[in-house]
């Protein structure tokens, strides 16, 4: 069967799912299971790209993603591939290490969001050896499984730093409260499952949200699976934004003023790292014109700046990633 092409945009969230070749195990230890958390880490700093939830079971993983620069496959691909050479070279097995190509459906918005979190992390309570297992036996599995971003959801000292918390952010009048609401959440369906949710994933390989979504996302694709090379994943056409909105957000993120950010020098260090990593990913302008814009540095010192963004604290990184949001809304 031809594959389908993705639809790539700014911002547009999925939810992914990719198996062992043949359904084979792809983690066979919990070493495999860390080395694939860093360098899905590793690439969501990369690319830029939020994780909202994930778990990982012995053949397959599951990841809630949004892409706010539309680059999906080729977030997946390093992530494939790099996982691929480490299982090739400490288990000695060559060759493809996943099933094809992974599978992701384009979610609407965020009205499927909190159920899809539950969905991906009642995952380990979900397989055939649980069925028979009474509810108090199911949640303390739920509740010691390490290998998801639920022990994050529900618990401070659990948190990741690349997983994105903020739907706790609506869930509560206060963080505390907040995952201990989220925790009864996903108890409720720890013995049966979220049939509306079940229903509307049956309803379209490619697609989670209202009929009118699935439609448009369907003619979208019509006519593009003849599994030709030319019939490349679909981005849609991005959006450009005013730098002049990027000094504004930017200025009040850090609490400097936005001509602050302009002035030649690190007066303002952090926030003027971050204003150039946006400017390069949204503005559509060359390293030059951001340089002389943002205090008159070369091209090649925005080149700099970018880099030390990346290699520097995740929480940095993810304020940014936020911002991008922000700026694409």
């Amino acid at each position: 069967m031809p594959r389908a092409p993705r639809i790539d945009f700014p911002n547009a969230l999925y939810h992914v799912i990719s198996r062992g070749n043949g359904r084979a195990d792809i983690f066979w230890d919990d070493d495999d299971r860390r080395r694939f958390l860093r360098q899905l880490a590793d690439g969501l700093q990369t690319a830029g790209v939020l994780l909202y939830a994930y778990v990982l079971m012995d053949n397959h993983f599951h990841l809630l993603l949004r892409t706010p620069r539309a680059n999906l496959s080729r977030f997946m691909q390093r992530l494939g591939t790099s996982f691929a050479l480490y299982c090739r070279y400490k288990h000695r097995k060559p060759g493809h290490q996943l099933e094809g190509r992974f599978k992701a459906k384009l979610v609407e918005d965020e009205t499927y969001l909190l159920a899809l979190t539950r969905y991906i992390h009642l995952n380990p309570v979900k397989t055939a050896a649980c069925r028979r297992l009474t509810k108090a036996a199911r949640v303390r599995r739920l509740e010691a499984w390490p290998w998801s971003s639920y022990r994050g959801y529900v618990c401070t000292k659990h948190a990741a730093d690349f997983v994105c918390y903020d739907l706790l952010n609506d869930y509560g009048r206060s963080l505390a409260v907040a995952r201990r609401n989220y925790r009864a959440y996903t108890h409720a369906h720890v013995m049966d499952d979220d049939k509306p949710l079940l229903d509307a994933m049956r309803a379209s390989r490619h697609a989670l949200g209202s009929p009118d979504f699935i439609a448009r996302t369907e003619k979208q694709l019509e006519g593009r699976r003849s599994g030709r090379v030319q019939d490349a994943d679909l981005a849609l056409p991005r959006p450009t934004v005013d730098i002049r909105r990027i000094d504004r957000l930017v200025a009040k993120r850090f609490g400097v003023e936005p001509a602050d950010l302009k002035t030649h020098g690190q007066r303002c260090g952090p926030a003027k790292a971050a204003a150039i990593e946006l400017a390069c990913r949204l503005t559509g302008w060359t390293h030059r014109a951001i340089g002389a814009y943002y205090g008159g540095i070369s091209g090649a010192a925005v080149s700099v700046a970018r880099r030390r963004i990346r290699q520097g604290p995740p929480a940095q990184f993810h304020a940014i990633t936020l911002i991008e949001k922000k700026l694409q809304s």
